[in-house]
């Protein structure tokens, strides 16, 4: 049987079912196969819409980040801008983190490019030094992507601890307690956001 000329699915339906699929049971459950048996089509029919199946990653991965949409312009100060859309970003990260890797592979720029060139206009209409925008925003994705990377890491391993490392584990717990992971992550953001911001500015 050929293929049929007209779609029999959408590309939305499409990429919001292989996105339920990769949070719920992981990257390897997804494929060509079982998503057209999800949308309950031929496996052709897919192909209207997408190249294959990395076609589909990808497209799932810039769903995955419309979570972490663009805030509006700051009215006065772009730290609290800046340090907010990171925070949308983090989120949409934590909330599909199977999907980590995929971004990383295709480098985050390549997911979101139209994304990136606004934050520069904004950065650079809100008065941050030209030198310093570049920097501000890779350092800020680099410090997210390794936060969410740990916090998925621990979150999975379910392998128990040595007895040398009972202790370890018990002071490392403790410590934890005392400074949400959220509060931690947004005081940390904001020492990077100066930093870069100051060694950018002292830069000849």
């Amino acid at each position: 049987m050929g293929r049929p000329k007209v779609p029999l699915i959408s590309k939305r339906t499409t990429l919001e079912t292989a996105l339920r699929i990769i949070d719920e049971e992981g990257l390897d459950e997804l494929s060509i196969r079982r998503l057209a048996r999800e949308l309950n089509v031929n496996g052709a029919s897919l192909y209207h819409h997408f190249r294959n199946k990395e076609d589909i990653l990808l497209g799932s991965a810039q769903l995955a980040l419309d979570d972490a949409r663009l805030l509006d312009a700051p009215d006065s100060d772009w730290r609290e801008w800046f340090i907010g859309q990171a925070r949308l970003y983090r989120r949409a990260l934590l909330d599909h983190p199977a999907l980590v890797t995929v971004i990383l592979k295709q480098h985050p720029h390549r997911i979101a490019l139209e994304f990136y060139d606004k934050a520069v206009r904004i950065l650079h209409a809100s008065g941050v030094p030209r030198p310093a925008i570049i920097p501000l925003i890779e350092s800020m994705e680099s410090y997210t992507f390794g936060s969410v990377l740990y916090a998925t890491a621990a979150r999975n391993d379910t392998e128990p601890l040595d007895e040398a490392f009972d202790a370890l584990s018990d002071a490392r717990r403790d410590a934890a307690e005392q400074i949400d992971d959220e509060v931690l992550w947004e005081h940390i953001a904001r020492g990077i956001t100066e930093s870069v911001l100051a060694a950018a500015t002292a830069s000849p």
